[in-house]
């Protein structure tokens, strides 16, 4: 990954034996002893939060809210971690206010500032493919619904197909496509599905091609984003840029993020999700209505502003003794 990174300012450097917490703990501190260390991917090597100024990014707390969804080794290490983090890190950087909200209910102890830095929307990358796929749209032959996410109890795809059941009656065309999520066979959920509905449900699995992504966001009646917790996603930015109306939970990070341009749905009900689908394929109007806002909400989202928010903090810790 690194060397597909064209920086022109910033030289890189790889370093160390080892991966995971392992190099982090034992090994990045002896490589890292002055200066400004900013770890973005939640934990940091307790070493240098004593020795240095740190600052440290803590993108969810989803395993404190969900733990079943998490092994038992990493609520241990994330349970250890981070009061530690809280208390030494010269600033911690999260990315949305609900998450800082959730940060102080549960280290309410912490000494170190907490600051909210929204993630950005769509990549230069995807904005260039969106960009020439325009042309390129067309309408898809049945009407489908797009799920983005993984197996993760936590993205409540059980939940969704189980809405699709529902809906079959009055949408007897309507499919499911699920990005993201591998499945070897029906099995590998516990959800029962209908033997009429399994040649419905289509799974992607991973997709690496922005231009194929974009033409299924584009093409898509809605995207289904009933997630139990979040902090920050990208998938519903995604789909407004492309013009794809969402059904997203009516959880405080996502509000956050939609606004008022997605239909809500409590995620914790097959029969809400169900309703908000068929809000939105029921009236061609109100569907229209949330294209447009979509797109004027996913314009408010930018990378470099994140970039912007984030430097400053960094500069704000550099100042201080």
């Amino acid at each position: 990954l690194l060397h597909r990174l064209d920086l022109k300012n910033i030289p890189l450097r790889c370093t160390g034996k080892f991966t995971g917490h392992y190099w982090e703990q034992v090994e990045l501190p002896d490589f890292v002893r002055d200066g400004l260390l900013f770890c973005p991917g939640n934990t940091a090597p307790l070493k240098s939060l004593r020795r240095q100024k740190v600052v440290v990014c803590v993108h969810s707390l989803a395993f404190r809210y969900l733990p079943e969804a998490y092994s038992r080794l990493f609520r241990t290490v994330y349970n250890q971690l981070m009061p530690k983090i809280f208390r030494h890190a010269r600033a911690v950087i999260t990315v949305s206010e609900s998450e800082k909200k959730y940060i102080g209910e549960h280290f309410p102890g912490a000494k170190a500032p907490v600051v909210a830095v929204q993630n950005g929307g769509i990549s230069a990358a995807f904005r260039e493919s969106l960009v020439l796929s325009q042309s390129q749209k067309s309408a898809a032959d049945s009407p489908y619904l797009l799920f983005v996410g993984s197996f993760s109890r936590v993205k409540n795809l059980e939940n969704v197909l189980t809405a699709l059941h529902l809906l079959h009656r009055d949408f007897p065309k309507l499919t499911l496509r699920v990005v993201g999520a591998k499945a070897r066979s029906f099995n590998d959920l516990s959800t029962k599905i209908d033997e009429q509905l399994r040649p419905k449900i289509v799974f992607e699995g991973q997709i690496n091609d922005t231009v194929a992504m974009i033409k299924l966001y584009q093409n898509a009646a809605a995207l289904v984003f009933p997630s139990f917790y979040e902090a920050s996603p990208l998938p519903p930015i995604e789909a407004m840029s492309c013009g794809c109306p969402v059904v997203a939970s009516d959880i405080p990070s996502l509000r956050e993020r939609c606004g008022n341009t997605a239909e809500y749905c409590r995620p914790e009900s097959p029969e809400s999700i169900a309703t908000a689908i068929a809000a939105i394929l029921s009236d061609a109007q109100f569907a229209e209505h949330l294209r447009q806002n979509g797109l004027a909400r996913a314009a408010e989202f930018s990378w470099e502003r994140c970039a912007r928010e984030t430097l400053a903090v960094f500069r704000n810790v550099l100042s201080t003794d």
